[in-house]
């Protein structure tokens, strides 16, 4: 039997699961996509900032998705990828947006800052590319965009458990790469600068705290040494998500690419 142009519109029509798309970069992305023509799973924490974030999507969308997890727990991640095989029928795109551990320096960090951040972020990162993989893998599609952050290259001081924790999910998506491409599956890395979301500005807040200075001090600071002169706007990071899991990027893969202002120094 002939399929009509619905059914066929249908076969077309991709599910992105955005993990951390209730705010920041994950939510800028998850409006994005929803537009692009995608249906939309965001994934977070219960709270308000997660039904806030469905609620716009589903202005957009009305068949968006709002699934609270703990992305540290096994169990949930299992769960999680089980409703959407349920709810969906399929997955084609993955994007890994979640911000990981509190901070730390080399001299005064503690164990626990570099377990937080295998816990909170490593691990996740990694689970959710293999669930996900293997159910785009059975399609021979799929995208997955890792939104990590330049300090796996350019390591800063005060933040020295984010570069290892970012260096290695770098190293893991790049090794799957290799591996997925036969099935016509990418994964990219997307490295952030400094934009302006609500987990930046809290660093602002707590930064203009201790030195007793106004909060658009920081601000300046910060700016200033941007070659573009300003912090980037979610939308921004967005834009380049949307492209990378978009059809015309199937010959993009294992890839890194920032979107900093050309902040970053190295090559």
């Amino acid at each position: 039997m002939k399929k009509g142009a619905d059914d066929q519109m249908a076969d077309l029509m991709r599910v992105a699961l955005i993990v951390g798309g209730s705010a920041g970069i994950g939510r800028a992305a998850a409006v994005r996509l929803a537009g692009n023509g995608c249906r939309v799973v965001i994934v977070s924490r219960e709270g308000a900032k997660l039904s806030d974030a469905h609620a716009e999507l589903r202005e957009i969308r009305s068949d968006s998705l709002a699934i609270a997890c703990d992305m540290t727990d096994a169990a949930s991640r299992a769960r999680l990828f089980e409703q959407i095989d349920s709810e969906c029928g399929r997955l084609d795109i993955l994007v890994n947006s979640i911000p990981g551990a509190e901070p730390a320096s080399f001299l005064h960090h503690e164990i626990r800052d570099i377990e937080d951040g295998i816990a909170k972020k490593l691990i996740p990162y990694l689970d959710n590319m293999k669930q996900a993989s293997q159910r785009m893998m059975a399609n021979r599609w799929g995208r997955i965009v890792n939104v990590v952050g330049n300090m796996w290259k350019e390591p800063e001081v005060n933040t020295f458990n984010f570069g290892l924790v970012n260096a290695a999910i770098v190293n893991a998506a790049k090794a799957a790469s290799f591996e997925l491409a036969p099935y016509g599956v990418t994964v990219n890395g997307v490295h952030p600068g400094s934009i302006l979301t609500d987990r930046l500005h809290n660093v602002w807040t707590k930064s203009a705290e201790r030195q007793g200075v106004p909060i658009s001090e920081i601000r300046k600071r910060e700016e200033t040494g941007i070659p573009q002169g300003r912090v980037g706007q979610p939308e921004e990071a967005a834009a380049l998500i949307a492209f990378l899991v978009s059809e015309e990027a199937g010959y993009i893969t294992g890839q890194q690419i920032s979107v900093d202002g050309g902040l970053m120094r190295s090559m």
